[in-house]
């Protein structure tokens, strides 16, 4: 089965009101034989492992105020298994590591919040960071990242005559 076909099928099985939560995350890894383990990293939340074809994910429980990191981490880190975005441990080539991080996040937020989703979401009267961080149960600086993206893509989230109908 294709890759790209596989993620979308697993992401549109495992939303749950129109957005996925943890337990869809950790089942989604437990589906693709990735072992979650509690492991403290220096400077980081979370890592994905990938040794002769073993594929691991180290979360820093202990960096977690909410659940809700703990879910935008684990997303982000599933998004360097989907999306191949690895690089080796010792790396210093920070455009390669910049790249990997963004190829990574970009999983995360479709995963999270898909652009047909966020689009609804504003139609629907949700139009502030705040409401729409609530909504999908993410973080302010998450859902402010996640915006970035889409209007970076698309050039937009709502055209000009949407905009009009949605009373902001």
């Amino acid at each position: 089965m294709d890759k790209k076909f596989t993620i979308t099928f697993l992401i549109k099985k495992y939303i749950d009101k129109n957005n996925m939560n943890l337990n869809n995350l950790y089942d989604m890894a437990e589906k693709e034989h990735i072992k979650i383990y509690d492991w403290h990293i220096e400077n980081a939340c979370g890592a994905f492992i990938n040794i002769d074809k073993i594929n691991a994910i180290a979360l820093n429980y202990s960096e977690f105020g909410t659940s809700i990191d703990e879910k935008e981490t684990l997303a982000e880190e599933l998004g360097h298994y989907y999306y191949d975005a690895t690089y080796h441990l010792n790396c210093t080539d920070k455009i390669l590591i910049l790249k990997q991080e963004r190829r990574a996040k970009k999983w995360a937020f479709n995963a999270l919040i898909s652009f047909e989703n966020l689009r609804k979401a504003i139609l629907s009267g949700k139009t502030s960071i705040l409401s729409l961080a609530e909504y999908f149960d993410v973080t302010t600086q998450f859902m402010s990242n996640c915006i970035t993206f889409y209007l970076e893509k698309y050039g937009y989230i709502i055209t000009k005559e949407e905009m009009l109908q949605v009373s902001i």
